[in-house]
């Protein structure tokens, strides 16, 4: 997923998209997670919502991008060396997010920091 987000092709609505669907993907697994946030004076911890949550998972995508894009490009000289390169190794074709149901979160979570 972080090279199809930091490819050169990927419009700013996918790179959503694709933030959009991983968020969707931790909260509705079998065993849902969710994104908190610490409330400095009440030590209690709540949810921090869809837009903040899809921004943080594009933040953490971002994170190390060049390191990321340069190790990637020397995979993909090191399989022209050995003749194993193809296009879609340098980056996957492009996929087809649904578009999350933004009606099924409810209010918001606490919990206490032990």
């Amino acid at each position: 997923m972080k090279a199809e987000y930091l490819s050169d092709t990927t419009r700013k609505n996918q790179k959503t998209q694709i933030a959009a669907n991983i968020v969707w993907t931790i909260r509705n697994s079998k065993l849902p997670g969710r994104f908190l946030k610490q409330d400095p004076e009440t030590n209690m911890w709540y949810e921090i919502g869809d837009k903040a949550a899809f921004r943080k998972t594009g933040q953490a995508l971002r994170e190390n991008s060049a390191d990321f894009l340069r190790s990637r490009e020397k995979k993909v000289a090191a399989s022209h060396e050995t003749g194993l390169a193809s296009y879609h190794y340098c980056f996957p074709p492009q996929q087809t997010y649904m578009k999350p149901q933004l009606s099924n979160l409810s209010g918001i979570d606490a919990v206490h920091a032990h």
